[in-house]
């Protein structure tokens, strides 16, 4: 597929004035690949629906602004559609709304959206297209946009929509209305963007955008649910030192500590801080690296990800393992220390080298689990793909990284570096690199991206790797209490599953015992509450 998009942009097809500036900017070429392909996607939209019939979502957030100018973009090449024949709309909340996110909602309506004609209001104000529809429930929803039916014959609304956002994960770039809604089509062009290829974008062309997203906001939602986001705090902050928010054992207070000082709603006076001091002490949100934590700004997230438990997930690649070849070492070497390390491993898969199936397991895991482990697949050859794949998975593209050409030169004195040591310093964008001490013999760095940890195959290797974060990783420990029961299973079935529905905090194992004359099954109890144990 990437190749045909390729082809396509060196075929004298279309040209697109934002797509050329992407191309002519280092190091978004992936981006640019991205971009091109919204382009065209849309392009195709426009052939197949009628000049009037497509609708715009515009709420003045990152991902409408790389929408907007997407659509405008394509139309300027297009041969029946003109931009003033989209229709934008603001699904807009009548109460909560950032008085920031209004103001540049207005400017953007005055500068994209206003009539052709010059028409103008009773008073003499330049008339905006942009139509606003207050909403406050999902009844709102529907009711406005049978009311926009009314109007023009909307077919298709285009949506900022990405499949990081919650509930998207499955979703189809074209999808059409269920349930009580008014029928119409849902078109997502970047729904396979990340949070870096937005920013990217914005940036490379010099789009404009709200400036709460200097401020240390990463996603607005209203000011009753959107603080700025933690992982964002300048290490130079007055109240919460760097080393704390970037400590794993301190995470858990971090969105508390965000909320203290930055509580939704409250003014500059009741916080008794003034906000553009405070707004000083948090870094714009280009800058966040860790593209899972995205929508840390949102208070409702922040706090169901604080009470819940954190899991692993582990994912074991490589072809000798799956066909019995090799025996795996690496997957028990995980579930052992993680679990003695307080995290609770919940799912292990073990899948061949084969780049969709690798990027679609690890996206998945990733949006399911606190923490992703995988074991395989990093070295020179050519059936090394998991750095690509994990790319792929986060829709971001490889970058040679210097350092890791540095450590080469070191390990190969005097060699020539070729395209396969180039392969091995080339990672996921955005990745960590977690390095050991002076004092190791073993220079080579663990990748991390987001919350994926990407160890080598090689089992002593692995192990190495782990060891460099697994006293950052250390939670509360699971309690464990074991039964020696002489019954038969069958016989403890109704008492066992009883005892589960009464003990929500305790997780409770069975497992049958061949050829004892002391005890036939053995009970585990296993919690995180060691009260919970107690009789």
């Amino acid at each position: 597929e990437g190749v045909g998009w390729a082809r396509a942009m060196t075929s004298g097809m279309k040209k697109y004035p934002l797509h050329e500036k992407m191309r002519a900017t280092i190091g978004n070429e992936n981006t640019a690949t991205k971009l091109y392909k919204a382009l065209q996607e849309v392009d195709r939209m426009l052939d197949i629906l009628e000049p009037g019939s497509m609708a715009l979502s515009f709420n003045g957030g990152k991902d409408a602004v790389a929408m907007m100018h997407i659509i405008k973009d394509a139309c300027s090449q297009h041969r029946t559609h003109k931009w003033t024949h989209i229709q934008p709309i603001w699904f807009k909340n009548p109460t909560d709304e950032f008085p920031e996110l209004i103001e540049f909602v207005q400017e953007q309506a005055h500068q994209q959206f206003m009539h052709p004609g010059g028409f103008r209001t009773i008073d003499g104000k330049a008339l905006s297209r942009l139509w606003s529809i207050h909403i406050t429930s999902e009844k709102d929803f529907i009711a406005g946009l049978a009311k926009i039916q009314q109007q023009i014959p909307l077919r298709c609304i285009i949506m900022g929509t990405r499949r990081t956002d919650p509930g998207c994960r499955n979703l189809s770039s074209l999808t059409s209305s269920s349930g009580n809604y008014p029928p119409f089509m849902r078109f997502n062009p970047i729904l396979d963007w990340s949070y870096r290829d937005v920013w990217d974008f914005i940036n490379a062309c010099e789009l404009p955008y709200c400036t709460l997203y200097d401020h240390g906001y990463t996603s607005l939602g209203t000011v009753k649910d959107t603080i700025r986001n933690p992982e964002l705090l300048k290490s130079e902050s007055e109240t919460l030192k760097q080393e704390d928010v970037m400590d794993p054992r301190s995470r858990s207070i971090v969105p508390f500590l965000a909320m203290a000082q930055n509580v939704p709603g409250m003014s500059a006076n009741e916080s008794g801080e003034n906000d553009e001091k405070q707004a000083s002490r948090y870094n714009p949100a280009w800058m966040l690296l860790d593209e899972t934590k995205e929508r840390s700004s949102r208070l409702k997230k922040t706090a169901v990800v604080a009470q819940k438990t954190e899991t692993a997930g582990i994912l074991i690649i490589g072809n000798e393992v799956i066909s019995g070849s090799v025996k795996d070492e690496n997957g028990p070497f995980l579930m052992k220390h993680l679990r003695d390390m307080g995290l609770d491993t919940i799912e292990v898969a073990v899948v061949r080298d084969d780049m969709q199936l690798i990027a679609d397991n690890v996206r998945r895991m990733s949006g399911t689990h606190t923490f992703v482990f995988t074991a395989g697949g990093i070295g020179p050859t050519h059936d090394d793909i998991t750095l690509p794949a994990i790319a792929q998975a986060f829709g971001c593209g490889l970058q040679t990284r210097p350092e890791i050409l540095e450590l080469l030169h070191q390990y190969l004195p005097g060699q020539q570096l070729n395209e396969y040591h180039i392969k091995m310093a080339s990672i996921p964008q955005g990745s960590h690199l977690i390095t050991s001490g002076p004092e190791s013999k073993d220079k080579w760095p663990l990748i991390v991206k987001n919350n994926v940890y990407i160890m080598p195959g090689v089992p002593e290797y692995c192990r190495s790797k782990f060891m460099l974060v697994r006293d950052d990783l250390v939670r509360q420990p699971f309690f464990v209490a074991k039964l020696y029961i002489n019954e038969a299973e069958p016989q403890l079935a109704d008492l066992l599953t009883r005892a589960e529905a009464q003990h929500k905090d305790v997780h409770i194992g069975s497992y049958p015992i061949i050829g004892s004359t002391e005890y036939q099954v053995i009970i585990t109890l296993e919690s995180k509450d060691q009260y919970a144990l107690m009789p």
